[in-house]
Order: C-alpha cells, then structure tokens, then sequence
C-alpha cells in the first residue's frame, strides 16, 4: 500500500472518530451555558402569582403561602401574616434566575444534586410551585452549589438538571414563613409592670419619673428586700422586639385558663395586658394594648413655650397662672390654643391610633415566644428578692 493511501485511510479515521465522540456527546456548548433567565417570562409576571407553594418528600404540601389584596398569609397558620420580605426574595430570586450550567440528565444521579423528584419519599429537596403566572412555574430545588450564590435545580417534568446563578432557600416549616415580630415597647418608654402569678399575690414594679434610674417594688414580703437597686429593671426590655417561635389562633386557647398575667403601661400612655399559658413545655401569650389618657397627661413633657414680648413699661415678660390662662382662653375671641396644646392633642391622636392598630395586629392569636423571653414578662417576685 503506497504511503498517499495510507495517509488517505488515516484522515479518513480521524473523521469517523471525531463523529462518533459527538455523536456520544449531543451537548453543545450552547446546551451547557445557555442565555437567558431559567423562567423568560417570569420576571414581567411576578406581581401576578397570588400563592407560593412548597412541596417535601411524597410531594406532600408543606407551606402555602397565599396573596390577598396586599398580603401575604400562610394557611398551614390559620392565615397569619406571612414575612413579605421573604416571599419578595424567593419570587425575584426565581424571576432572575439564569442557567450557568447544564449539569446530569440521569435520573440514577439526581440525588447526589438533590434535584430528584419530591414524590420520592426519600427525596432531600423540595418543589416551589407558583400560581397565577400565564405559564406553570415548578422548580425542585436541590443543593447549594459549591459557588456563593448557586444553586442545583431542575424543572420538573424535563430531564435536564442546572447549576443556577442565585441562592435559592424555601423551607418546609411553616413557622419559618411567619412574619417574627409581635411588638416592640423600648425600655425607655416603660413606666410600670403590674405581675400576677396564679394564685400569688400581684406586686408591681414602676418608675415614678422617666429619670429614675431604678424600678421600685411594691407589695414585697415582710422582711424581704430586693437582691440590688436594679432587682426589677428586666421589666423595661420585657416587651422589646419580642418575636415569636409560632402562632395559634386564640381559640386553641379558649378551654384554658391564662396561668400568668401582666400589666405593662408606658409613659406615653400605651398599656399592654399580657396572659401567659405553658403548654407541652412551650410558652404562649396573648397580647391587648389600649391608650389611658390619664396615664400619659401624668407623664407629660411640656415643651417650652415661646417667650412673650417683654413689657415695655417694667422690661419683663408677662407670665399667667395655668388656671388664668385657661379662663383667658374661655373668653369671647380669645385667641386660639397655644402650640403646646395642638401639639398635646396630635400626640395623643396619634397615641390612640397607635394603640388601636397594635390590638387589631395582635388580636385572635396567642403567640409562642422564647422561654427566656417569657420569664422576663412574668418574673416571679422571688427571683428579684435577696436570699
């Protein structure tokens, strides 16, 4: 064989086995980084998907959360108010969402990315399912990619599973859904704490001015005496951020007796009546706020008055009694009330709003809180006391 066919025969080999490696590998690069977002459509539609589910292992619904009007509830708690900021992450994270890369299509292999199919009742990952989007959104969500913002995913019914370009987290607890906070009453503003234990007797710790540095205790045993001056001013941070473990509606809790109750009232007029329950080892409370007026004139600031022009004839300013002033205000054509005033009547609106929008966020549900949390609301007096 002369060496022009030998070199002929040897080309003619080079091409067959190039063909046969891409015919064993029908990917192209195109196929392995493609453009464009996971979901095209998704990001023009996001304000349309009116629920958000999350499916577990034997694609057994775990978490719904549901969109009325502007907000967002989760069902598996009775409709609670869900945390918008959460929901918002996982929607704009799934609408700008953009495939790196294509990874297995051998469904022998999904478990190692965690992108199986949740119907599975050994399955790690879980399903997202959008409602209200013109076109299906159901993504199961597998592992985090070994890159900060990247995650395993596979759209569910297709084959081909990616490496994406966001942090996606969805999880299957309910509570972890929930919108945290309850209420949130600074130390600063805490007047007084009124504390009743079961059958003990109430005692009650207070501030008689908001520059006491110290709560004082009132209905202390004979005897007894606080274990140091600052003994009860855990009472200021009580209801500080308080946050909860979980929520039931209130009439999981009506056949029970409240086993603790608390007062809490503020300097600026806000009170807060607290019961507690334990139930199961869990700490629960429920929460009415109200405005006492009384409460909140006692404690009043005044702010300081604009000077009146000085008389002329002894070079002094005119300074009337309260109870003059008032008559002087009582009179045909008086002149309108002071500054003080509207500003007084304004802060108390505003106090009364206030108050009335708290009791209607609390009211009909019982919260479970942090035990620590719970024990700083309801202190027994023994812990205050020296031993």
């Amino acid at each position: 064989m002369t060496p022009r066919r030998l070199l002929i025969l040897g080309a003619a080999a080079v091409v067959v086995l190039v063909g046969a490696l891409l015919l064993s590998n029908p990917r192209s690069s195109a196929d392995q980084k493609p453009a464009g977002a996971l979901y095209p459509d998704l990001k023009e539609q996001v304000n349309a998907v009116t629920a958000v589910r999350i499916f577990k292992a034997g694609d057994a619904k775990a978490v719904e959360v549901q969109r009325k009007d502007a907000e967002w509830n989760v069902v598996e708690r009775s409709g609670y108010p869900a945390d918008v900021a959460k929901v918002r992450k996982l929607l704009l994270a799934l609408a700008q969402a953009r495939p790196l890369e294509e990874k297995t299509s051998n469904p022998e292999n999904y478990p190692t990315l965690g992108v199986e199919d949740v119907s599975d009742a050994k399955a790690t990952g879980v399903r997202i399912e959008l409602e209200g989007t013109p076109k299906p959104v159901s993504l199961i969500l597998g592992k985090a990619g070994s890159g900060a913002n990247s995650t395993y995913v596979r759209r569910a019914g297709e084959p081909a599973s990616w490496l994406i370009d966001q942090s996606l987290t969805a999880s299957a607890n309910p509570h972890d859904w929930l919108r945290s906070s309850v209420i949130d009453i600074g130390a600063d503003r805490v007047q007084s704490a009124t504390i009743t234990l079961g059958n003990a007797k109430p005692y009650s710790a207070a501030k008689k001015t908001r520059a006491d540095a110290d709560f004082t205790v009132d209905g202390l045993p004979k005897g007894k005496q606080l274990s140091a001056p600052s003994a009860a001013n855990g009472f200021a941070s009580a209801l500080s951020a308080l946050t909860l473990a979980d929520v039931r509606p209130s009439s999981d809790f009506a056949a029970d007796k409240p086993i603790a109750h608390a007062t809490y009232r503020t300097f600026d007029g806000l009170v807060a009546e607290v019961d507690g329950w334990m139930k199961d080892s869990k700490h629960y409370v429920s929460i009415k706020t109200s405005y006492d007026k009384a409460l909140a004139q006692r404690f009043h600031v005044e702010t300081k008055a604009p000077e009146k022009a000085a008389d002329t004839a002894a070079g002094k300013s005119e300074v009337k009694p309260a109870d003059a002033a008032a008559a002087d205000a009582a009179k045909p054509g008086a002149a309108a009330p002071s500054i003080d005033a509207a500003q007084k009547a304004s802060a108390a609106n505003e106090k009364i709003e206030d108050a009335a929008r708290i009791n209607t966020t609390l009211a009909g549900w019982v919260y479970e809180i942090p035990e620590y949390k719970y024990e700083a609301i309801f202190k027994p007096l023994d812990s205050l006391l020296k031993k």
